[in-house]
């Protein structure tokens, strides 16, 4: 018996005996993470066509296996569905991290189904990849057998996925990340330092919480400026209910990336059976009329990274935020109010006269900090446009002034009557 058979040894019956074995894996992922894919060519090998196809087909409770006979894109791995209207999912040859991917969904989100099929855990840390395909027929033909057997269940309940921290989520944009981006450090290397398009990302868990805070409702429209590779449009899209998610970023590698992320993301997801709200990822300035008009006239979460954003760029988007409707949520990590030099104290100017600007609860820590280019805690601000304040505010001023002078008259006749 092979170290892997004794590994995952199970308990069945005659019925539940292992079809044939799927095709072995074509090279060794601890081999392929050594190699640094360059921005060019980074997740070439992989058509991106045949991703979206299958990322865009109808979610079915069965799938049979496919008969792939091209090389280049032949089949290697198959994971069965094992939630109500999952579809099968794939892994070709020539995808970079498939097998970092697989370990990962059975470590993270299979463990229940593992302990349903009465399936031994495996050691992941130390599995090689030629193992992953014997371990794989096994799993898949006790699958099988369970929905032959039980129709009307479920190997795994999705019905916790929305609350407390959406575990599952987080993993899936990972994981949509981890098969788009075969070499993320390409990120790091084309980014300037301290120049406007200078990359980070925000933690999963501070986002979730920034939505949880602003409370989204189904009639949002939700747009991220500077969206980088799209992981946070993504998790928008799988957890809130915006009607509409959005994002858009200027430098084109990581908008490349980002596409190939949505895809990878929508095909996780088609396996799980989950439907994401609508969402757009594309390369795009939102100075462009285009940009700018959906930000004025549409959209009504606005999320922007800007703590890097240089004064003339800062300006340009002060301008177009203050086109926003009544009623716009703006969430910044540098605040759209102007301040005084010597004291930061907010003074007159647009955004203190026509909206409110608050701090919104973080949830770094000393230990874990929130964003991913800093160890210390960033703080973000929500800007809530209110156009009608400038006038309350004038009407109230107008109001306390009225009283003061009443009650300076009412002071100034008291006086005299005493006087007299």
């Amino acid at each position: 018996m092979s170290k892997v058979q004794q590994n995952f040894s199970v308990v069945s019956d005659d019925a539940d005996k292992p079809g044939p074995s799927q095709p072995a894996s074509v090279r060794s992922f601890r081999s392929t993470t050594k190699r640094n894919a360059s921005s060019e060519n980074a997740g070439q090998d992989v058509k991106p066509a045949k991703y979206a196809k299958m990322a865009n087909a109808a979610p079915s409770k069965r799938s049979n296996i496919a008969d792939v006979t091209n090389t280049d894109d032949s089949l290697v791995w198959s994971i069965e569905p094992v939630c109500e209207n999952g579809i099968r999912l794939d892994f070709f040859a020539k995808e970079p991290n498939a097998a970092s991917v697989i370990m990962a969904l059975f470590e993270k989100i299979y463990e229940p189904v593992l302990a349903t099929l009465r399936m031994k855990k495996l050691d992941w840390d130390n599995v090689e990849d030629h193992e992953i395909g014997p371990f794989l027929t096994i799993f898949n033909t006790k699958v099988r057998f369970f929905r032959r057997r039980n129709p009307n269940k479920v190997l795994l309940s999705k019905e916790n996925w929305r609350e407390e921290k959406s575990t599952q989520f987080r993993i899936i944009c990972d994981l949509a990340c981890r098969l788009a981006i075969p070499d993320q450090t390409v990120l790091n290397k084309h980014y300037r330092s301290f120049s406007n398009g200078t990359y980070g990302e925000t933690d999963y868990e501070q986002f979730q919480s920034i939505l949880n805070q602003l409370g989204v409702k189904e009639t949002d429209t939700f747009i991220d400026v500077g969206s980088g590779i799209g992981q946070l449009v993504t998790f928008a899209a799988a957890y809130s209910k915006c009607a509409y998610v959005s994002g858009i970023e200027l430098e084109q590698v990581p908008a490349d990336f980002a596409t190939k992320n949505g895809i990878q993301f929508k095909r996780l997801m088609n396996h799980f059976g989950e439907h994401p709200r609508p969402f757009k990822l594309e390369k795009g300035d939102f100075r462009e009329e285009k940009h700018s008009e959906f930000l004025k006239n549409k959209a009504k979460i606005i999320f922007c990274n800007n703590f890097a954003f240089k004064p003339e760029l800062m300006l340009k988007f002060r301008e177009i935020l203050e086109s926003c409707e009544s009623g716009t949520k703006i969430v910044v990590t540098k605040k759209l109010e102007t301040t005084r030099s010597e004291n930061r104290v907010a003074h007159d100017c647009f955004f203190t006269q026509m909206a409110n600007t608050s701090l919104l609860q973080s949830t770094g820590t000393k230990t874990k900090p929130n964003v991913s280019w800093t160890i210390k805690t960033i703080d973000y601000f929500l800007t809530v446009m209110d156009l009608e304040k400038h006038f309350r505010d004038a009407a109230q001023r107008a109001q306390r002034e009225k009283e003061t002078r009443l009650a300076r008259q009412t002071r100034t006749k008291r006086d005299r009557a005493a006087k007299n």
